[in-house]
């Protein structure tokens, strides 16, 4: 260890500002990045002036040192200092001042963090984006959304913006139709902003453009919770991008839904209770099969099949009589989905009178064509 260590060690433990600011000048680079860091750790505001004249030093890695030490002590009078920071020839410093300034965590440096996210290096930018969201300032959030396309800065987008809360999510919202490839990382802020954004995604679910009710389905079944789950059942109806995250979604939730997609079964949108159907075969819960079958009479023949499918995914013997039936229906879809889902649960034939067993198989090998 060289001499000046245990001596630094020593001063900053004695919080003697005085001789930890004169190190600052020293000849050695070594003695004055740590003495900053040193500072840094006192974390005494009466410091803030001298490592403001530090940032000016000769040396990149003591002005480094300097901003990160103005960053750890987080008096509001290093902002300016910082801000000039942000323009420094070396990439490492900026990266530092950055930092800093989002630890400080004061609304003037939202313009020039916003200016940083232009930053020619990547580091800089990264942390310039990161300092954003602890600031927590809305006048950053067009610029954080900007970043959602940026494979390099996205994930620090998405937490920033997370950061900043419930005012981002319109603005969200409405990049998302205007910038369809944002869809899914959009989706993901969103549902780290959470129950703040709940109002606003179902109000989304009716917006005209469907990569907006792509992505606030999505977010609503990351972000869960009861008041959810009606809206994501009606934007079962939608088209078939918006209901596979819809679908998704309610599955995600899981047996929460279950009451409401049974009610769904008797809706008077036919594509509705197929839907309804599907998912509760996702979901797997026995006290399903009582309505799914009785659902097997309905006048739709595709409910009918969705519903024979849905017995066949959740493999509950409970359903071979019903589905036996269903195997006569005079509907093609219907009787080869029946059979497929008797083919699936493994329904015990041994009872069987051989006129239906061969039935059956006859109806397998319709739905199965050897390979």
């Amino acid at each position: 260890m060289e001499s000046w260590a245990p001596m630094i060690g020593v001063v900053e433990k004695e919080r003697n500002l005085e001789v930890l600011a004169e190190m600052l000048k020293y000849s050695n680079w070594l003695v004055r990045c740590d003495a900053a860091d040193a500072l840094g750790r006192v974390g005494d505001s009466r410091s803030v002036g001298p490592l403001a004249e530090a940032l000016k030093d000769s040396n990149n890695l003591a002005r480094a040192a300097a901003a990160r030490a103005l960053g750890n002590i987080g008096d509001v009078q290093g902002v300016q200092p910082l801000v000039e920071a942000l323009t420094d020839g070396d990439s490492t410093v900026r990266a530092e001042a950055a930092q800093a300034l989002g630890k400080i965590g004061d609304s003037q440096a939202v313009g020039p963090l916003t200016k940083a996210l232009s930053d020619s290096h990547d580091l800089v930018r990264g942390r310039a984006a990161e300092a954003l969201g602890k600031v927590k300032d809305a006048g950053a959030i067009e610029a954080l959304i900007g970043l959602l396309a940026d494979n390099e800065l996205c994930i620090q987008a998405i937490h920033a913006l997370a950061n900043i809360g419930q005012p981002a999510v319109q603005p969200i919202l409405q990049a998302v139709a205007g910038n369809h490839a944002i869809c899914l990382p959009a989706a993901e802020t969103l549902r780290l902003i959470g129950q703040q954004a709940v109002g606003a995604l179902i109000e989304a679910l009716h917006h005209s453009d469907a990569y907006v009710r792509m992505c606030a389905a999505k977010a609503m079944g990351q972000i869960g919770g009861e008041a959810v789950i009606d809206p994501l059942i009606k934007a079962a109806t939608d088209n078939y991008a918006v209901w596979s995250y819809a679908a998704e979604s309610l599955s995600n939730i899981g047996k929460a839904t279950v009451e409401p997609l049974v009610q769904a079964l008797s809706a008077d949108n036919p594509y509705a209770q197929q839907c309804a159907a599907e998912l509760l075969g996702r979901i797997g819960d026995d006290q399903v099969v009582t309505p799914l079958v009785k659902s097997l009479a309905d006048s739709n023949p595709s409910v009918r099949a969705a519903v024979a499918q849905a017995l066949g995914n959740l493999g509950d013997c409970e359903a071979t009589k019903a589905l036996l039936d269903a195997t006569h229906d005079a509907d093609e879809r219907v009787a080869e989905s029946a059979a497929m889902a008797l083919g699936r649960i493994n329904a015990p034939t041994d009872k069987l009178p051989a006129d239906e067993v061969s039935h059956i198989h006859v109806r397998w090998r319709m739905r199965t064509p050897d390979r």
